[in-house]
């Protein structure tokens, strides 16, 4: 007479004959139920924390990587035993109480990984859309993490801070999803253990602080100069940051056509809001083509701290005209071929009154 225990064992045969990828995959709860003994229900699982694991202050126009660290500090709560499945396997000819606390022994062991996170994967994203914080790259494979434990090294997004971004805390929010094992159960009397998975999301913030500082933009340029001059240009900067420059000192850096020994100009103190022009002296080569050009600069200063800082590079637009001489030459071109274009119909009609003339006169 075939036993229940027989049919339940032939039953696991063909399934492991069928389709061995049933050991890993997720499987119902009364399908394991008919096929493998499950001994223990242990209660628990993962739970992930972020924190920065870099400086959380940045500046305007930083480009940098921001690093999260991931750890899992999830806890296995309890457990409970099956009493009846132990007993009946224990009074089972074809598996008895050694083998029974055998598999019990191996099933609790993997019932424990109930806390670890698998197959991490996380996006960063803002809080905020406008926030002045480009993510260059948003989403990150992570792997695994175990209870008590962190990242073997923190999850790198790179990051650019706008230039024009005003200073302030903005939030950013950290999407993680990932597996775990939520229970599993042996097979006797092979000892095959079936696992079965759920799928977790978690969602944290972390915070990233641009800081108070000057921020200069180039608010107007101003010049008349031709090609083979010598002439001033004046630059008036605005500072539309939050914190007062001290001592601002502005620069430019010139190339050809241009050449200059005059490139530094005092400024004094800028407060926030306020604009100061500077003036510099430069020379434009004679050939120097008619034509927009951008010059380069920059302002160094002292900050609250007393500490020397400088801005960002900043462009100066100045447009070239043509020499004097140029246009004196192109003058008097026009004037050569206006006289010609007047005095041709002239000398046509005088010579045309001649010959009627001469034949009146004949």
């Amino acid at each position: 007479m075939i036993s229940f225990k027989s049919v339940k064992l032939l039953t696991i045969a063909v399934l492991l004959l069928s389709s061995m990828q049933v050991v890993s995959a997720s499987i119902d709860d009364d399908v394991v139920a008919e096929i493998a003994s499950d001994y223990y229900d242990v209660y628990g699982d993962p739970h992930l924390t972020a924190n920065l694991a870099c400086n959380e202050v940045f500046e305007r126009g930083d480009e940098a990587i921001l690093y999260v660290n991931l750890m899992n500090d999830g806890q296995i709560t309890g457990y409970e035993a099956d009493d009846d499945e132990i007993e009946d396997d224990f009074r089972d000819g074809q598996i008895g109480e050694a083998m029974t606390r055998s598999f019990m022994a191996s099933e609790l062991a993997s019932d424990r990984a109930i806390t670890k996170a698998d197959s991490i994967t996380a996006t960063l994203s803002l809080v905020d859309p406008e926030s002045p914080i480009d993510i260059q790259l948003d989403t990150l494979l992570l792997g695994s993490i175990s209870s008590g434990k962190s990242l073997a090294s923190p999850a790198a997004f790179p990051i650019e801070i706008y230039d024009n971004a005003k200073a302030g805390t903005y939030d950013l929010k950290l999407y993680v999803t990932y597996r775990y094992q939520k229970d599993s159960a042996v097979t006797p009397p092979y000892g095959d253990t079936y696992y079965w998975y759920e799928d977790m999301n978690q969602t944290m913030y972390v915070q990233v602080v641009i800081e108070d500082e000057p921020y200069f933009k180039v608010l107007k340029t101003e010049s008349d100069i031709q090609a083979g001059d010598q002439e001033n240009i004046n630059i008036t900067y605005v500072n539309k940051g939050d914190e007062v420059a001290y001592d601002c000192i502005a620069r430019i850096s010139v190339v050809d056509p241009f050449t200059t020994t005059d490139d530094e100009a005092y400024l004094g103190d800028i407060y926030p809001g306020d604009s100061k022009t500077a003036t510099f002296e430069v020379n434009v080569a004679d050939d120097a083509t008619v034509k927009s050009y951008s010059i380069s600069s920059e302002i160094k200063y002292k900050d609250n701290n007393d500490e020397s800082q400088y801005s960002e590079g900043l462009k100066a637009t100045v447009n070239v005209g043509a020499s004097a001489s140029k246009l004196n030459g192109t003058t008097m071109f026009g004037a050569v071929l206006l006289v010609g274009f007047i005095s041709t119909p002239l000398y046509m009609r005088s010579k045309k009154n001649k010959e009627k003339k001469d034949r009146d006169e004949q």
